[in-house]
């Protein structure tokens, strides 16, 4: 037999045997992956149609399935208590056999959004994160602790089962390119319970939450178009720019929906910037519709949902600029239209400089809050706070405004030198404040204003603001008024 022939009869061979080899397992589903401690966990994949698959764990579960007319296959196992010794779990059908090897059993969070959370630790050029090279330098010491997932970018017209990816371990090179936000979260809540921590980033920059968002929602939008011209732009590479992002649906179908029903605690969010400039006034509602459908899909029950408010910046393509306000507006509200929803306020992390900077610096502040929101609520750790004082009530007391606040029992972290707050009489004109603290109570005045009808905090595009709860946590921006933004 010559060459010729018996390369031939080599790609025959390979054709057949990879023809035959039709066990596979969804994409989370590898070597040194973390599954979540204490539950019945999903796993799935594919195989022959109607054959048995058996997955079997070195923790001594097992459990058994029959795949479907199409191949799919998906049953639960249930894993033990947190354990930093590597597990291994095996999945057979007939004369196949896939094994996944170091396996941790732990925590494990899903991170989404647009750029501030894609940000490395790293950061971006031109947006550094603060003190990366420290922390980066320092991530070595949760080498088998942490281990990070990367989703790739990867807009779909329809959902797909399938993405390529990895589980890393934490150690420089990897930490550097991964979400810094998450990161944050994820090495104080691997100090705080002991245990492995498994993280999965799957965010793109300048998304809006139509993006995320699954067909049979936004068919009920009536100014979503999801006629097939509009996906047309999926893929095709745009100078400077890469994808189209403004387009709906297609994040979802291609950077959440492979990963729908993998065992988490819970979910990250950082996003809204984008939705700025569109749809402002119903972000609430379309968040809310995004995280209920999220966790319907995941069917784990109310999964917890902690998301960031969107940053202090200047918003210059809103005209006028004040407009996003209320985004962040529809940020606080959408925190009480679900359960188990919670939000990190971001007024204080900012730079002067940074008012040009849509991607601000302190990361580890926000991924701390993050976390804090997770230790108090999600695990149930007395003594930890969460929530940032918010706007409850306003009295009149002479030339004064006397503001309440809600989560402010044991009062403030200062009563003097208190930046942003202004004050307004009939006039309507608002102008700097002068502030004094009394337990949870704020008093409010000016000289400019004798009859005082109405209060903003921070309640600006750019604004920083310097008054926070004893724990930290600073005061959300408001406003009691409700004037018409655009005169």
């Amino acid at each position: 037999m010559n060459m010729k022939n018996i390369l031939a009869c080599a790609v025959a061979l390979l054709s057949v045997c990879v023809a035959e080899a039709r066990l596979s397992v969804g994409p989370l589903f590898g070597d040194g992956m973390v599954l979540q401690q204490q539950e019945e966990v999903n796993v799935w994949g594919w195989a022959e149609a109607r054959q048995a698959v058996t997955v079997k764990a070195s923790w001594g579960v097992r459990s058994k399935c029959v795949a479907d007319n199409t191949g799919r296959w998906q049953t639960k196992l249930k894993t033990p208590r947190a354990t930093f010794e590597p597990g291994s779990v095996e999945i057979a059908c007939g004369k196949e056999k896939i094994v996944i090897n170091d396996v941790l059993i732990g925590e494990v969070w899903f991170a989404s959004g647009q750029s501030n959370m894609e940000m490395p630790l790293k950061g971006f050029a031109g947006c550094p994160t603060a003190g990366s090279n420290d922390y980066i330098s320092l991530s070595g010491r949760y080498a088998g602790k942490i281990r990070f997932v990367t989703v790739p970018t990867s807009p779909q017209k329809v959902p797909t089962d399938t993405v390529t990816v990895r589980w890393e371990d934490c150690n420089p090179k990897s930490a550097a390119s991964f979400c810094a936000v998450a990161y944050f979260f994820g090495i104080r809540l691997q100090e705080a319970l002991g245990c492995p921590v498994g993280l999965i980033n799957s965010s793109l920059g300048a998304t809006r939450v139509e993006g995320w968002t699954p067909r049979e929602l936004l068919e009920g939008y009536k100014d979503i178009d999801l006629g097939e011209a509009v996906f047309d732009q999926v893929g095709k590479v745009k100078p400077a720019y890469n994808i189209q992002r403004d387009l709906p649906l297609v994040f979802y179908n291609g950077m959440i929906h492979p990963f729908v029903g993998y065992g988490i605690k819970g979910f990250l969010w950082y996003q809204g910037e984008a939705n700025v400039s569109y749809q402002c006034e119903r972000y609430a509602e379309r968040f809310v519709n995004m995280v209920g459908e999220w966790r319907k899909r995941w069917a784990m029950g109310d999964l917890p949902f902690y998301y960031v408010e969107i940053c202090p910046f200047e918003y210059w393509w809103v005209k006028p600029p004040i407009m996003s306000c209320l985004l962040r507006e529809q940020q606080l509200k959408a925190q009480s239209m679900l359960p188990n929803m919670g939000m990190v306020s971001t007024n204080d992390l900012v730079a002067d400089y940074e008012y040009w900077q849509i991607h601000p610096s302190m990361k580890k502040e926000v991924g701390d809050r993050l976390c804090y929101w997770a230790l108090a609520e999600a695990y149930g750790i007395e003594g930890v706070a969460c929530k940032n004082p918010t706007f409850k009530s306003m009295t009149i007391e002479g030339s004064k405004a006397m503001i309440d606040f809600n989560d402010a029992a044991e009062g403030f972290d200062r009563n003097v030198r208190i930046e942003g707050f202004e004050i307004c009489g009939p006039d309507s004109v608002f102008h700097k404040a002068r502030v004094g603290t009394s337990g949870s109570r704020v008093s409010v005045e000016a000289s400019e204003v004798k009859e005082p009808i109405a209060v903003r905090y921070c309640y600006k595009p750019f604004a920083k603001g310097n008054l926070k709860s004893v724990y930290g946590l600073p005061v959300v921006p408001f406003r009691t008024d409700d004037f018409p933004l655009v005169k």
